[in-house]
C-alpha cells in the first residue's frame, strides 16, 4: 500500500494520518467535465503534484451525441434516455431538455439500462488508474446521484408534483436507479476504486428541497441499504450534499457512511458542521465553491483554506481537504492556487515521508 493511500485511509479511521490528506478531480486522463473537455489536455494544478486521491467525477455521466441544433450546441442523451443540450456558453455545463419518462405513468413501462453496456468505460478507467494512479487513494463518484437521476428521469416539474401527490412512484424510481448504480459501484471496484461518493443534491440555500421528514422515512433507509452494499464490496462510503444540510446531520451518524462531502461549507456553515459532525464522521471540503472561490481574493481564498484545518481536522485525523479546478465555469485560476497554498502549509510532512522511504 502507498503513502497515499495509506494517509487517506488513517484520516477516514481517525487513525493519525502523517500528514493532511489532498484530493483533486483536475486530473490529466481522468476529469473530462461531463464529456465537454479532454482529459488528455488536463494538467495538474501546481502544488498538487503529490495529491493524495483522485475525484473520478465525470465517469457516471455517459453521454451519446444525438445531434445539433441550429446554434451548433450538441444535443446528447445519457444511458437513461434523458436528452441534455451544451450550450455554446461555457459558463453553463448543460441545459436539460427533455426526461426520460415523459408521458410514462407506470415505471414497469420502462427498461433500465444494462450496466454491461458501460464495459468499455470502466475498462478505460481501469487502464488510466492502473498506469498512471494506481498508488493513490480512488475515489469514484456517482454524479448524478440517486435523486439527481430522478429528478431527471421525472422531469424538473412533474417530480415536485408527484412528490406531493405520488411519491409512491418516485420511490420507484429512486429505488430502481439505486439498483442500477450498485451495478455500478461493482464495476468502478474493479476498475480500482477505494471509496464510492454520492452525490446527493437535495439541498437549497436555507435547507433540503423537501420537508427533512420525508427524507429521513422515505429516503434515508434505500441510501442506507445502498451504502451497506458498498461496504459489502470492500469500499468505503461517502455522501456528498449540497447546500444546507443541517436538518439531517443527526442522521448521518447511522447512514453507513465513513465521510461527508460538502462543496458549499458556508451554505450551513463551518461552525454547524463542527458542531454536528467533527470527530463523529470524516469530512472533507474544498475551499466554499460558491461565496468563496469563484469570487473572493487570493488572500481570502488562501485565509479561508487554513480557516476550513484548524476548525475542522485534528490530530486524529477525520478531515481531507479538496482542491478543485472546474470547467464550464472555471474558477479564477489565482484563486485556486491560493486554496493550494493555504492546503499545502499542513503537508510538508509528506516531503520527509516519500525522502524517507525513498
Amino acid at each position: 500500500m502507498s503513502y497515499h493511500i495509506e494517509n487517506v485511509i488513517k484520516a477516514i479511521e481517525f487513525n493519525k494520518p502523517d500528514y493532511l490528506p489532498m484530493e483533486t478531480n483536475y486530473v490529466p486522463g481522468i476529469y473530462n467535465a461531463y464529456s465537454t473537455l479532454d482529459p488528455e489536455k488536463v494538467e495538474l494544478i501546481p502544488g498538487t503534484e503529490e495529491f493524495d486521491a483522485i475525484w473520478p467525477i465525470s465517469y457516471s455521466w455517459v453521454l451519446k451525441e444525438i445531434g445539433k441544433n441550429e446554434k451548433g450546441e450538441s444535443i446528447r442523451s445519457d444511458q437513461f434516455g434523458n436528452i441534455i443540450r451544451i450550450p455554446n456558453n461555457l459558463n453553463v455545463t448543460y441545459d436539460f431538455i427533455k426526461p426520460a419518462l415523459k408521458d410514462v405513468k407506470n415505471i414497469d413501462e420502462y427498461k433500465f439500462p444494462d450496466i454491461n453496456n458501460l464495459d468499455n468505460h470502466f475498462k478505460k478507467l481501469k487502464n488510466v488508474i492502473k498506469n498512471n494512479y494506481s498508488d493513490r487513494f480512488i475515489n469514484c463518484f456517482i454524479d448524478a446521484g440517486f435523486y439527481l437521476t430522478t429528478y431527471f428521469m421525472i422531469g424538473p416539474t412533474d417530480i415536485f408534483i408527484k412528490l406531493a401527490t405520488e411519491i409512491s412512484f418516485v420511490l420507484e424510481v429512486y429505488e430502481r436507479v439505486v439498483n442500477y448504480y450498485k451495478g455500478m459501484v461493482k464495476k468502478y471496484k474493479q476498475s480500482g476504486a477505494h471509496m464510492i461518493t454520492v452525490i446527493e443534491d437535495i439541498g437549497t440555500s436555507t435547507g433540503l428541497i423537501f420537508n427533512p421528514n420525508i427524507w429521513v422515512k422515505e429516503f434515508k433507509p434505500i441510501l442506507k441499504d445502498f451504502f451497506s452494499f458498498v461496504h459489502e464490496q470492500g469500499l468505503y462510503t461517502s455522501l456528498c450534499i449540497d447546500g444546507n444540510s443541517e436538518s439531517i446531520h443527526e442522521h448521518l451518524k447511522d447512514l453507513n457512511i465513513d465521510v461527508f462531502f460538502t462543496p458549499d461549507i458556508e451554505t450551513t456553515g463551518i461552525e454547524k458542521i463542527k458542531q454536528n459532525l467533527k470527530g463523529k464522521i470524516c469530512l472533507k471540503a474544498p475551499v466554499d465553491m460558491i461565496s468563496v472561490l469563484p469570487c473572493k481574493s487570493p488572500e481570502e481564498v488562501e485565509k479561508f483554506a487554513v480557516k476550513l484545518v484548524n476548525e475542522l481536522n485534528n490530530k486524529n485525523g477525520g478531515f481531507i481537504c479538496e482542491v478543485v479546478k472546474w470547467y464550464r465555469p472555471e474558477f479564477p485560476m489565482e484563486n485556486i492556487l491560493a486554496s493550494v497554498k493555504g492546503f499545502n502549509r499542513f503537508r510538508r510532512n509528506i516531503i520527509n515521508l516519500k525522502h524517507n522511504q525513498s
